[in-house]
């Protein structure tokens, strides 16, 4: 019934697969159908109501109220059986048909096709975690697709209800605490595209935001495979800045880096106030207590390590724990190690304002004067 009607309404309302006036740009097979579902219903609506205003104009003027008309002695009619039946049963028709189509568009957004590309969503106050079992791969804050080919999300969530909203793919779903959802979608235009959380999770709802990227399948193994190993593959130097871009998101939508205050401690001066133990816990110690040779945590390192494997251990004064407990097990040890190398060189990756330090660009090494010269005897 949708791809019925995906085929007649585009000839009376035009083509439209960019942004109009009730939806955004449609990017995934479905949204055409979903699009056209809705001009259907709207159109109705539009005919509805000039049929009902025209009607009130016309008699509330035809039988307005005139002391020189001669009034009608009696009772007026009172039952129009051909009346009462024609306005009962052509609105009980028009409301099966919407139903119906709505149902057979809901089965079809449930069920995926056999060949799906499968990626595992992991929700939690307040970010986004995506993972390619097929590659090995995990995202935080950003999901790569491959362009043509249906997707399935197989999501749960950690804490709260959240639910994974795509308006260019015409796709939303709620995710609950416990159990798996699952939808799917096929990107047909690549690009990237916002994902919200449409669910009202908590204080920092509105942050929860995630990017998707459709890339060509070409361009999609290339990607997989460049992050499959790319942690792997950098040198030691190069893993604070790789904490920051690929990692940081995942804990942007608690942690600043400006220094402001939120619902965790900001990243800013948090390697200074570490190294000299200034951070007072809720149980009224602190960090300089359990530091120190014969301490629980002899180095820095330890500290920081052990805030992200068990973030509950130790609560910083006026926060609450609200940083799962099983972040870490999203994370490789190397990852972890990113994640630290980011915090104890902060100072050169953001300026005062928490704004990312953009690398220098380096020069391409100038031709040789034997290549020159050898070039001029040509």
């Amino acid at each position: 019934m949708m791809s019925t009607l995906a085929t007649i309404l585009p000839a009376m309302l035009g083509d439209a697969t960019g942004p109009t006036f009730w939806m955004p740009e449609a990017a995934s097979s479905v949204a055409g159908d979903v699009d056209w579902i809705l001009e259907f219903i709207n159109i109705i609506s539009y005919v509805f109501f000039a049929i009902i205003v025209f009607a009130l104009v016309y008699l509330a003027v035809k039988y307005r109220r005139d002391p020189n008309r001669k009034q009608i002695s009696g009772e007026g009619p009172t039952h129009n059986m051909a009346l009462e039946l024609t306005w009962t049963i052509i609105p009980t028709l028009i409301v099966l048909v919407i139903f119906w189509v709505g149902m057979v568009g809901y089965i079809d957004l449930r069920e995926s096709p056999d060949d799906s590309y499968e990626v595992g969503v992991f929700a939690q106050k307040w970010s986004w975690t995506f993972s390619h079992p097929e590659y090995g791969v995990t995202e935080g804050g950003e999901l790569t697709v491959p362009l043509g080919r249906p997707v399935r999300v197989i999501m749960t969530s950690a804490d709260v209800l959240h639910a994974f909203f795509v308006p260019a793919f015409r796709v939303k779903q709620d995710i609950v605490p416990g159990r798996y959802s699952t939808l799917w979608f096929e990107a047909t235009k690549p690009g990237s595209y916002q994902l919200y959380c449409a669910e009202y999770c908590g204080k920092d709802h509105s942050k929860m935001l995630a990017t998707v990227h459709v890339l060509p399948e070409d361009e999609f193994q290339d990607t997989m495979g460049k992050l499959a190993r790319e942690y792997e593959d950098l040198p030691d130097a190069d893993l604070p800045r790789y904490a920051l871009v690929r990692l940081y998101n995942r804990c942007a939508s608690c942690h600043s880096l400006d220094g402001s205050t939120g619902t965790a401690p900001s990243f800013k001066g948090l390697w200074d106030r570490t190294t000299e133990g200034a951070t007072v816990f809720t149980d009224g110690s602190s960090l300089k207590d359990h530091m120190g040779s014969g301490g629980e945590y002899e180095v820095p390192e330890n500290y920081l390590r052990e805030s992200i494997m068990n973030p509950g251990k130790y609560v910083v004064e006026n926060y609450t724990n609200v940083m799962p407990n099983n972040f870490a097990s999203q994370l490789k040890p190397r990852q972890i190690e990113a994640l630290i190398l980011m915090m104890k060189h902060m100072d050169e990756l953001v300026d005062e304002e928490g704004n990312i330090i953009e690398p220098p660009e380096t020069e391409e090494p100038k031709a040789s004067a034997m290549t020159e010269t050898t070039g001029d005897g040509d």
